[in-house]
């Protein structure tokens, strides 16, 4: 279907290329009084983190700093990574952003876009439902701006009030032809969430990763279990995006500073060898417990200091096998 609305074209395809959907997923049970390991205690712990149980992030005091990334795209980025980064293009079409970061942070995230372009805000494009990259869906939305993301992310967003939900929708691919270049997102789910995608600024060389990628070696990556994601299917999807991502492109990832695809070689790599270690332990018989306390290879000592530890990142590997 298409759609043509004040000069700007969008379509939305049947598919881009050719990557599959295959979604799975598990989360424990704790009975009350029974002995809780470490594997499952830690489990409980990425959950809170990954759903959102947690506590918000203090947000006082938290600017937007914005990233010249290629031509007219821009990143924004939350001081202290609080929130995801934000991708925008400004230009005669107006502004698109992707992800839109917290309802508490709109102030400064419109701040740092009229400063970038006085222009309409046209779209907004979600990478995934998590709060801390739509949760400024219905502040921002205001403006008139139409709300993208993938059909299951508008299906986890409806448990917010409307004013959050995504009007446009799409199961694999879409396209805004937007200030001069194709803006085209692609489904990737199975990996962090069952709603990711991917947003590639085609003329520009730019790719928005959301949280499949979070860069710097201090965070290994995490699978949402409970919304669909899987440590495993994260492999894949880096490996099925690497042949379609130009060697000299800016990649911004979902937190963390600008890179490129050097960064992402790199994740991939350590996602293969990472997984492999816990499959072969695991297959051997292995405990879940047994394996955290034999650890990670030291060649991973530089890793596990952001969002997730070594620890969290072997338990979701554990559990994202089966």
């Amino acid at each position: 279907m298409h759609f043509s609305m004040m000069g700007t074209f969008l379509s939305a395809r049947q598919r881009l290329d050719p990557l599959p959907v295959d979604i799975a997923g598990s989360g424990p049970s704790l009975g009350g009084g029974r002995r809780v390991s470490a594997g499952a205690t830690v489990l409980v712990l990425l959950l809170s983190v990954c759903t959102g149980a947690g506590q918000k992030p203090d947000l006082t005091g938290v600017r937007i700093v914005t990233h010249p990334v290629a031509g007219h795209i821009s990143m924004l980025e939350a001081t202290g990574d609080v929130a995801g980064n934000i991708a925008v293009s400004v230009g005669p079409d107006g502004v698109l952003i992707v992800d839109d970061q917290w309802a508490e942070l709109t102030d400064a995230i419109s701040d740092a876009l009229r400063a970038l372009d006085r222009g309409p805000l046209r779209f907004i494009i979600n990478t995934h439902h998590h709060d801390d990259h739509s949760d400024g869906n219905a502040d921002l939305g205001q403006s008139g701006a139409l709300i993208i993301a993938h059909e299951k992310a508008r299906e986890r967003l409806l448990a917010k009030d409307s004013a959050h939900w995504p009007v446009i929708t799409f199961d694999s691919s879409l396209s805004v032809y937007f200030n001069g270049e194709e803006v085209r997102a692609l489904s990737v789910p199975g990996g962090h969430t069952d709603n990711d995608i991917v947003v590639f600024f085609t003329e520009s060389n730019v790719v928005h990763m959301g949280d499949l990628f979070n860069s710097g070696p201090s965070s290994f990556p995490i699978a949402d279990l409970d919304s669909g994601g899987n440590a495993v299917k994260i492999l894949r999807n880096i490996e099925l995006l690497l042949p379609q991502i130009p060697e000299d492109a800016r990649v911004i990832p979902g937190h963390g500073p600008l890179s490129d695809k050097q960064e992402l070689y790199r994740l991939r790599d350590m996602l293969d060898e990472t997984i492999t270690w816990v499959r072969e332990r695991k297959n051997s018989g292995a405990s879940l417990d047994e394996i955290l306390v034999e650890g990670l290879p030291t060649k991973f000592d530089g890793w596990g200091y952001g969002y997730m530890s070594a620890e969290g990142w072997i338990t979701m590997i554990w559990n994202s096998l089966g």
